[in-house]
């Protein structure tokens, strides 16, 4: 039973939020999963009211659906859905990264070099989440060197739910390529380096749209339709 706590600092709405946004994007709560307030109010210790709270934020996000006469629910991963997170990935993130190659500071371009070798070890148990991490701490890393938290906070939210088929059983070795994603990230540093924001621009565009390809295919041999 998880229990939570309400520090000074944070809200028990913020609480709720954010545990559940969790378990939603590792698929720990699966998509199309029924959300029972009853038993979340008691696992989590909370009110039906601080719950509430919480599930109307995430649905704003649209990760929680609300249907008439049958409650909360966590939204499917559809074809269609994915391909929308992806596509506000290209726009916002090739912007980000362009911005990147004017404003990185020589420290900012480091911290992206030591980010951009992923770590992934396919025979590993946990495989899936050791990328997801190794991947957002790269993508991170450029966000935050344009100092702007609004769109560092749109980046990570948007990486967020596009890395969330990974969690939701999808074969990795199927979807991605750990060598392939570290040259594909060495070459955005490059750009960033040098100065060259169109080009960062371009590769970060096609950089996304490869792993879009690769993850939609893989959805598609799962079933999943749009």
């Amino acid at each position: 039973m998880t229990t939570l706590s309400k520090p000074k600092s944070v809200t028990l709405a913020d609480q709720i939020y954010a545990e559940l946004k969790r378990r939603m994007l590792t698929c720990e709560l699966a998509p199309g999963a029924r959300l029972i307030e009853k038993h979340l109010c008691e696992e989590l210790g909370v009110s039906r009211a601080s719950l509430r709270e919480g599930l109307n934020r995430l649905m704003q996000e649209r990760l929680v659906t609300l249907k008439p006469n049958c409650g909360f629910s966590v939204t499917p991963i559809t074809l269609e859905s994915f391909a929308n997170v992806c596509e506000m990935r290209r726009v916002v993130e090739s912007a980000v990264a362009a911005l990147a190659a004017e404003r990185a500071s020589e420290a900012d371009i480091a911290e992206m070099r030591r980010a951009a070798v992923v770590d992934c070890a396919f025979n590993a148990e946990n495989a899936h989440i050791v990328y997801c991490e190794s991947n957002r701490a790269f993508h991170s890393a450029i966000a935050q060197s344009i100092d702007n938290l609004l769109l560092e906070d749109t980046v990570l939210a948007a990486l967020d739910k596009d890395q969330q088929p990974l969690y939701y059983g999808i074969d990795i070795e199927t979807c991605t390529n750990p060598v392939e994603v570290s040259n594909e990230h060495n070459e955005i540093v490059d750009a960033i380096e040098a100065r060259l924001p169109e080009e960062a621009r371009k590769l970060m565009s096609d950089h996304i749209g490869k792993k879009e390809d690769r993850i939609i295919d893989a959805l598609r041999g799962m079933g999943l339709s749009d």
